[in-house]
Protein backbone atom coordinates (compact mmCIF):
# COMPACT_ATOMS: atom_id res chain seq x y z
CA UNK A 1 0.00 0.00 0.00
CA UNK A 2 1.32 3.30 -1.17
CA UNK A 3 -0.42 5.41 2.05
CA UNK A 4 2.82 6.63 3.66
CA UNK A 5 1.06 10.01 3.83
CA UNK A 6 -3.15 10.40 4.85
CA UNK A 7 -4.84 13.69 4.40
CA UNK A 8 -8.10 14.28 6.10
CA UNK A 9 -9.96 17.38 6.34
CA UNK A 10 -12.00 18.47 9.88
CA UNK A 11 -13.73 21.25 11.01
CA UNK A 12 -14.75 20.07 14.27
CA UNK A 13 -18.04 18.49 13.59
CA UNK A 14 -19.58 15.22 15.18
CA UNK A 15 -19.51 13.62 11.24
CA UNK A 16 -15.81 15.49 10.40
CA UNK A 17 -14.44 13.72 13.76
CA UNK A 18 -16.01 10.80 12.38
CA UNK A 19 -14.31 10.59 9.41
CA UNK A 20 -10.62 11.51 11.47
CA UNK A 21 -11.28 8.81 13.73
CA UNK A 22 -10.97 6.39 10.38
CA UNK A 23 -8.16 8.31 9.14
CA UNK A 24 -6.29 7.58 12.48
CA UNK A 25 -6.94 4.18 12.65
CA UNK A 26 -5.84 3.63 8.80
CA UNK A 27 -2.73 5.89 9.71
CA UNK A 28 -1.78 3.42 12.73
CA UNK A 29 -2.59 0.18 10.53
CA UNK A 30 -0.04 1.56 7.52
CA UNK A 31 2.50 3.36 9.71
CA UNK A 32 1.53 6.92 7.89
CA UNK A 33 1.96 10.11 8.43
CA UNK A 34 -1.30 12.08 8.98
CA UNK A 35 -1.92 15.66 7.37
CA UNK A 36 -5.12 16.90 9.51
CA UNK A 37 -6.45 20.15 7.05
CA UNK A 38 -8.57 22.91 8.48
CA UNK A 39 -10.35 25.74 5.66
CA UNK A 40 -11.63 29.28 7.45
CA UNK A 41 -14.12 31.05 6.34
CA UNK A 42 -15.28 34.50 8.56
CA UNK A 43 -17.64 33.94 9.33
CA UNK A 44 -18.49 30.79 9.83
CA UNK A 45 -14.96 29.53 10.71
CA UNK A 46 -12.28 32.41 11.29
CA UNK A 47 -8.83 31.06 11.41
CA UNK A 48 -8.17 31.54 15.25
CA UNK A 49 -11.33 28.67 15.00
CA UNK A 50 -9.49 26.53 12.75
CA UNK A 51 -6.17 26.45 14.14
CA UNK A 52 -7.83 25.68 17.32
CA UNK A 53 -9.63 22.68 15.79
CA UNK A 54 -6.71 21.91 14.51
CA UNK A 55 -4.64 21.87 17.37
CA UNK A 56 -7.24 19.60 19.78
CA UNK A 57 -7.21 16.93 16.33
CA UNK A 58 -4.01 16.83 16.58
CA UNK A 59 -3.80 15.92 19.77
CA UNK A 60 -6.07 13.18 19.68
CA UNK A 61 -4.48 11.86 16.69
CA UNK A 62 -0.82 12.27 18.24
CA UNK A 63 -2.54 10.43 21.71
CA UNK A 64 -2.48 7.32 19.48
CA UNK A 65 0.95 7.06 18.12
CA UNK A 66 0.44 8.77 14.91
CA UNK A 67 2.57 11.23 13.36
CA UNK A 68 0.62 14.01 12.56
CA UNK A 69 0.89 17.56 10.27
CA UNK A 70 -1.94 20.06 10.26
CA UNK A 71 -2.32 22.47 7.87
CA UNK A 72 -5.26 25.55 7.42
CA UNK A 73 -6.08 27.87 5.11
CA UNK A 74 -8.69 30.42 3.71
CA UNK A 75 -9.17 28.22 -0.12
CA UNK A 76 -12.34 26.73 0.13
CA UNK A 77 -12.76 23.31 1.98
CA UNK A 78 -12.53 20.68 -1.13
CA UNK A 79 -9.96 22.67 -3.21
CA UNK A 80 -7.85 23.04 0.21
CA UNK A 81 -7.85 19.21 1.10
CA UNK A 82 -7.25 18.48 -3.09
CA UNK A 83 -4.65 21.19 -2.99
CA UNK A 84 -2.57 19.85 -0.03
CA UNK A 85 -3.41 15.72 -1.08
CA UNK A 86 -1.20 17.09 -4.51
CA UNK A 87 1.13 18.64 -3.03
CA UNK A 88 2.50 15.97 -0.38
CA UNK A 89 1.75 13.62 -2.91
CA UNK A 90 -0.98 11.58 -0.47
CA UNK A 91 -1.75 8.02 -0.93
CA UNK A 92 -5.26 8.23 0.39
CA UNK A 93 -7.88 11.28 1.04
CA UNK A 94 -10.18 10.54 4.04
CA UNK A 95 -13.46 12.21 3.71
CA UNK A 96 -16.74 11.69 5.82
CA UNK A 97 -20.18 11.32 3.90
CA UNK A 98 -21.37 14.18 5.15
CA UNK A 99 -18.47 16.09 6.44
CA UNK A 100 -17.06 19.18 6.42
CA UNK A 101 -20.30 21.71 6.96
CA UNK A 102 -22.46 19.56 4.64
CA UNK A 103 -25.87 18.76 6.72
CA UNK A 104 -27.10 15.75 4.31
CA UNK A 105 -26.06 12.55 2.56
CA UNK A 106 -23.34 14.16 0.05
CA UNK A 107 -24.50 14.95 -2.96
CA UNK A 108 -23.05 16.60 -6.48
CA UNK A 109 -21.18 19.57 -5.45
CA UNK A 110 -20.45 18.92 -2.01
CA UNK A 111 -17.14 18.63 -0.21
CA UNK A 112 -17.23 14.74 -0.19
CA UNK A 113 -18.93 14.45 -3.54
CA UNK A 114 -16.21 16.92 -4.79
CA UNK A 115 -12.86 15.06 -3.46
CA UNK A 116 -14.10 11.72 -4.48
CA UNK A 117 -14.69 12.37 -8.19
CA UNK A 118 -10.87 14.73 -8.38
CA UNK A 119 -8.37 13.68 -5.87
CA UNK A 120 -5.22 12.61 -7.61
CA UNK A 121 -5.17 9.49 -5.49
CA UNK A 122 -7.33 6.69 -3.18
CA UNK A 123 -10.19 7.80 -1.40
CA UNK A 124 -11.83 6.75 1.91
CA UNK A 125 -15.76 8.09 2.64
CA UNK A 126 -16.49 7.41 5.57
CA UNK A 127 -20.49 6.21 6.73
CA UNK A 128 -21.00 9.04 9.23
CA UNK A 129 -25.07 8.60 9.32
CA UNK A 130 -24.59 7.02 12.75
CA UNK A 131 -22.27 9.62 14.17
CA UNK A 132 -21.90 10.87 16.77
CA UNK A 133 -21.70 6.67 17.67
CA UNK A 134 -18.93 4.40 16.89
CA UNK A 135 -18.28 3.84 13.11
CA UNK A 136 -17.55 0.71 11.65
CA UNK A 137 -13.91 2.02 11.43
CA UNK A 138 -13.94 2.41 14.79
CA UNK A 139 -15.53 -1.36 15.53
CA UNK A 140 -12.44 -2.44 12.68
CA UNK A 141 -13.05 -3.59 8.98
CA UNK A 142 -13.38 -7.00 9.67
CA UNK A 143 -14.69 -7.80 6.57
CA UNK A 144 -14.36 -6.05 3.15
CA UNK A 145 -16.50 -6.73 0.14
CA UNK A 146 -14.10 -6.14 -2.92
CA UNK A 147 -15.71 -5.88 -6.80
CA UNK A 148 -14.16 -6.71 -9.73
CA UNK A 149 -14.77 -7.13 -13.65
CA UNK A 150 -11.52 -8.81 -14.56
CA UNK A 151 -10.18 -5.60 -16.13
CA UNK A 152 -7.04 -4.56 -15.60
CA UNK A 153 -8.09 -1.52 -13.80
CA UNK A 154 -10.71 -3.15 -11.21
CA UNK A 155 -7.85 -5.66 -10.85
CA UNK A 156 -5.17 -3.59 -9.80
CA UNK A 157 -8.23 -2.48 -7.11
CA UNK A 158 -8.92 -5.85 -6.17
CA UNK A 159 -5.00 -6.38 -5.65
CA UNK A 160 -4.73 -3.52 -3.13
CA UNK A 161 -8.25 -4.61 -1.62
CA UNK A 162 -6.75 -8.11 -0.35
CA UNK A 163 -3.66 -6.50 0.49
CA UNK A 164 -5.75 -3.87 2.41
CA UNK A 165 -7.35 -7.08 4.62
CA UNK A 166 -3.70 -8.44 5.13
CA UNK A 167 -2.82 -5.58 6.77
CA UNK A 168 -6.41 -5.02 8.40
CA UNK A 169 -6.43 -8.60 9.66
CA UNK A 170 -9.79 -8.63 8.17
CA UNK A 171 -11.34 -11.35 5.79
CA UNK A 172 -12.24 -10.89 1.63
CA UNK A 173 -15.13 -10.83 -0.21
CA UNK A 174 -14.68 -10.87 -3.68
CA UNK A 175 -17.64 -10.01 -6.20
CA UNK A 176 -18.16 -10.42 -9.76
CA UNK A 177 -21.63 -8.92 -11.38
CA UNK A 178 -22.44 -10.86 -14.94
CA UNK A 179 -21.77 -13.89 -16.92
CA UNK A 180 -21.38 -16.62 -14.29
CA UNK A 181 -18.51 -18.76 -15.83
CA UNK A 182 -16.71 -15.77 -16.56
CA UNK A 183 -17.04 -14.30 -13.15
CA UNK A 184 -16.23 -18.06 -12.11
CA UNK A 185 -12.81 -17.82 -13.81
CA UNK A 186 -12.52 -14.29 -12.85
CA UNK A 187 -12.99 -14.57 -9.67
CA UNK A 188 -10.76 -18.18 -9.15
CA UNK A 189 -7.77 -16.15 -10.72
CA UNK A 190 -8.45 -13.12 -8.65
CA UNK A 191 -8.74 -14.92 -5.29
CA UNK A 192 -5.53 -16.98 -6.36
CA UNK A 193 -3.48 -13.11 -5.98
CA UNK A 194 -4.24 -13.25 -2.46
CA UNK A 195 -2.14 -12.78 0.53
CA UNK A 196 -1.39 -15.66 2.64
CA UNK A 197 -3.31 -15.89 5.47
CA UNK A 198 -6.38 -14.11 3.74
CA UNK A 199 -9.44 -15.73 3.75
CA UNK A 200 -11.59 -14.88 0.71
CA UNK A 201 -14.71 -16.13 -0.44
CA UNK A 202 -16.32 -15.29 -3.79
CA UNK A 203 -19.86 -14.16 -5.00
CA UNK A 204 -21.24 -13.93 -8.97
CA UNK A 205 -24.51 -12.11 -9.04
CA UNK A 206 -26.40 -10.73 -11.84
CA UNK A 207 -28.22 -7.96 -12.51
CA UNK A 208 -27.49 -4.37 -12.30
CA UNK A 209 -24.27 -4.13 -10.97
CA UNK A 210 -24.55 -1.12 -8.25
CA UNK A 211 -27.67 -3.03 -6.59
CA UNK A 212 -26.57 -6.29 -6.33
CA UNK A 213 -23.26 -4.93 -4.65
CA UNK A 214 -25.59 -3.10 -2.23
CA UNK A 215 -27.47 -6.07 -2.02
CA UNK A 216 -24.39 -8.22 -1.10
CA UNK A 217 -22.56 -5.47 1.29
CA UNK A 218 -25.86 -5.52 3.24
CA UNK A 219 -26.61 -9.24 3.04
CA UNK A 220 -22.89 -9.95 4.73
CA UNK A 221 -22.84 -6.92 6.51
CA UNK A 222 -19.50 -5.89 5.12
CA UNK A 223 -17.60 -3.26 7.05
CA UNK A 224 -15.90 -1.95 3.85
CA UNK A 225 -16.52 -2.11 -0.28
CA UNK A 226 -13.59 -1.18 -2.59
CA UNK A 227 -13.56 -0.76 -6.26
CA UNK A 228 -11.88 1.20 -8.49
CA UNK A 229 -12.43 4.66 -10.01
CA UNK A 230 -12.57 2.95 -13.40
CA UNK A 231 -14.02 -0.25 -12.50
CA UNK A 232 -17.12 -1.87 -13.64
CA UNK A 233 -18.27 1.31 -16.14
CA UNK A 234 -15.61 0.58 -19.01
CA UNK A 235 -12.37 2.75 -20.17
CA UNK A 236 -13.94 6.10 -18.67
CA UNK A 237 -12.81 7.74 -15.44
CA UNK A 238 -15.77 7.57 -12.97
CA UNK A 239 -18.54 9.59 -13.74
CA UNK A 240 -22.23 10.88 -12.48
CA UNK A 241 -24.15 7.26 -13.11
CA UNK A 242 -21.34 4.78 -13.46
CA UNK A 243 -21.07 1.74 -10.72
CA UNK A 244 -18.15 3.70 -8.26
CA UNK A 245 -20.06 7.26 -8.20
CA UNK A 246 -23.57 5.29 -7.58
CA UNK A 247 -21.76 2.88 -5.07
CA UNK A 248 -20.15 5.99 -3.31
CA UNK A 249 -23.89 7.56 -2.64
CA UNK A 250 -25.89 4.28 -2.28
CA UNK A 251 -23.90 1.47 -0.16
CA UNK A 252 -24.65 1.31 3.60
CA UNK A 253 -21.00 1.29 4.52
CA UNK A 254 -17.49 2.91 4.16
CA UNK A 255 -16.21 2.85 0.14
CA UNK A 256 -12.58 3.08 -1.01
CA UNK A 257 -12.43 4.43 -4.09
CA UNK A 258 -8.84 2.78 -5.54
CA UNK A 259 -7.81 5.48 -8.13
CA UNK A 260 -6.51 2.67 -10.89
CA UNK A 261 -4.68 3.88 -13.47
CA UNK A 262 -2.18 1.44 -15.14
CA UNK A 263 1.67 2.58 -15.79
CA UNK A 264 3.44 2.16 -18.50
CA UNK A 265 7.42 0.99 -19.44
CA UNK A 266 7.77 4.63 -20.75
CA UNK A 267 6.55 6.18 -17.67
CA UNK A 268 9.62 5.09 -15.77
CA UNK A 269 11.82 7.86 -15.92
CA UNK A 270 16.13 7.02 -15.10
CA UNK A 271 16.62 6.62 -11.36
CA UNK A 272 12.99 5.33 -10.49
CA UNK A 273 10.62 2.52 -10.62
CA UNK A 274 7.02 1.05 -10.90
CA UNK A 275 4.96 -2.01 -10.91
CA UNK A 276 3.53 -2.35 -14.19
CA UNK A 277 2.52 -4.46 -16.68
CA UNK A 278 4.28 -5.57 -19.32
CA UNK A 279 4.11 -8.64 -21.92
CA UNK A 280 1.01 -9.48 -19.74
CA UNK A 281 2.86 -9.75 -16.62
CA UNK A 282 2.98 -8.18 -13.64
CA UNK A 283 6.62 -6.63 -13.14
CA UNK A 284 8.38 -4.50 -10.59
CA UNK A 285 10.38 -2.75 -12.96
CA UNK A 286 13.84 -0.40 -12.46
CA UNK A 287 15.36 2.38 -14.73
CA UNK A 288 18.87 2.83 -13.91
CA UNK A 289 20.66 6.05 -14.34
CA UNK A 290 22.02 5.28 -17.98
CA UNK A 291 18.02 4.26 -18.50
CA UNK A 292 18.91 0.07 -18.64
CA UNK A 293 15.42 -1.92 -17.18
CA UNK A 294 15.65 -4.11 -13.80
CA UNK A 295 12.98 -6.45 -13.71
CA UNK A 296 11.67 -8.41 -10.50
CA UNK A 297 8.99 -10.44 -9.37
CA UNK A 298 6.64 -7.89 -7.58
CA UNK A 299 5.17 -10.35 -5.11
CA UNK A 300 6.59 -10.60 -1.38
CA UNK A 301 8.23 -13.83 -0.73
CA UNK A 302 7.59 -13.72 2.79
CA UNK A 303 3.61 -14.14 2.05
CA UNK A 304 2.96 -12.63 -0.96
CA UNK A 305 1.88 -8.66 -1.12
CA UNK A 306 3.23 -7.00 -4.14
CA UNK A 307 5.89 -4.61 -3.17
CA UNK A 308 5.50 -0.51 -3.88
CA UNK A 309 8.65 1.40 -5.10
CA UNK A 310 9.98 3.81 -2.50
CA UNK A 311 11.39 6.76 -4.50
CA UNK A 312 13.47 7.84 -1.20
CA UNK A 313 15.47 4.84 -0.88
CA UNK A 314 15.31 3.11 -4.63
CA UNK A 315 14.23 0.08 -2.52
CA UNK A 316 10.85 -2.42 -3.38
CA UNK A 317 9.24 -2.10 0.07
CA UNK A 318 6.30 -4.95 1.13
CA UNK A 319 3.37 -2.54 2.43
CA UNK A 320 2.38 -5.65 4.56
CA UNK A 321 5.14 -6.69 7.06
CA UNK A 322 8.17 -4.06 5.98
CA UNK A 323 10.59 -6.45 4.14
CA UNK A 324 12.95 -4.58 1.74
CA UNK A 325 14.39 -5.61 -1.10
CA UNK A 326 16.74 -3.84 -3.44
CA UNK A 327 16.48 -3.17 -7.47
CA UNK A 328 17.62 -6.51 -8.18
CA UNK A 329 15.52 -8.01 -5.82
CA UNK A 330 18.13 -8.92 -2.84
CA UNK A 331 16.85 -8.55 0.72
CA UNK A 332 17.85 -5.81 2.75
CA UNK A 333 15.23 -6.54 5.76
CA UNK A 334 13.43 -9.29 6.50
CA UNK A 335 10.98 -11.07 7.83
CA UNK A 336 11.01 -12.26 4.23
CA UNK A 337 14.50 -14.57 3.45
CA UNK A 338 14.67 -15.39 -0.27
CA UNK A 339 15.12 -12.36 -3.13
CA UNK A 340 12.76 -11.67 -5.74
CA UNK A 341 13.03 -13.58 -8.50
CA UNK A 342 14.36 -11.95 -11.61
CA UNK A 343 12.68 -11.65 -14.64
CA UNK A 344 13.35 -10.63 -18.21
CA UNK A 345 12.21 -7.34 -19.57
CA UNK A 346 12.43 -5.52 -22.84
CA UNK A 347 11.37 -2.53 -24.03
Amino acid sequence: MDYRTIVVGTDGSVTATSALRAAVRFATRCKAKLVLVCAFDPPRISRAMAETVLEHAARSARGEGVEVEVETGGAEPAGLILGVAERRGAGLVVVGNKGIGEATRFRLGSVPDRVAHQAGCDVLVVDTSGAPGPTRADRGYRTLLIGTDGSATASEAARKGLELAMILRADAELIYVGDPIVGAITLEETAATAPERVTVRTHVAQGDPTNRIVGVATEIDADLVVVGNKGMSGARRFLLGSVPNQLAHAVPTDILIVKTVDRALSDIAPGHGAVVTAGGRRLAVYRDDEGGLHAVSPRCTHMGCTVDWNDADRTWDCPCHGSRYGTDGAVIKGPADKELAAAEISE
